[in-house]
């Protein structure tokens, strides 16, 4: 909602006007020409990295009309078309992002993945969409985790967490 791809001064102009109706902040970025990929991550001994999905969008950039609005404006390709080593680079980045951020339960990590080959983190979400046609759960199921054993899961990790922080001391 508010995010416009700029071609010229004019449409720069008509997307600053367009993004401040909804906000008092806006964050302004440089277009990355690339495939959008994703990668799941399940916290646990070791994290589970799911294998990357693609965003194939049928609209000029991945706006919310795309996601959310056009039935038609984007398909998730699960498992991304690309080769092995470009796999483990993108499971390796996402692991790392994950861990880095001191991430716990569920995150999703999102990409860039440039004609060139060069990956690039896009974000972390850390509250990914969770619907059964959510591409964190489906990026989990092409990996070998049903939604059930990620609900499962996640519960565990959730009594886990309880288990370390009740031992904190919060009170002196």
């Amino acid at each position: 909602v508010g995010v416009a791809k700029i071609h010229n001064e004019s449409e720069y102009r008509a997307g600053l006007e367009n993004a401040f109706l909804y906000d008092t902040k806006i964050v302004i970025e440089e277009y990355i020409p690339g495939r959008e990929l994703e990668c799941a991550i399940l916290d646990g001994s070791p994290p589970i990295v799911s294998v990357p999905g693609e965003v194939l969008c049928a609209h000029e950039f991945y706006s919310y009309e795309a996601k959310y609005i056009d039935e038609h404006g984007a398909v998730l390709d699960i498992p991304a078309h690309i080769d092995p080593e470009t796999i483990a680079r993108i499971q390796n980045i996402a692991l790392k992002s994950f861990q880095v951020l001191n991430a716990e339960g569920l995150s999703r990590v999102d990409f860039f993945l440039k004609a060139d080959g060069t990956i690039i983190v896009n974000e972390i979400n850390t509250m990914p969409g969770f619907t059964t046609i959510s591409m964190y759960p489906k990026l989990l199921e092409a990996s070998g985790i049903s939604y059930p054993q990620l609900i499962d899961r996640l519960i565990d990790l959730a009594f886990e967490r309880y288990g370390r922080e009740k031992r904190l001391k919060t009170s002196f």
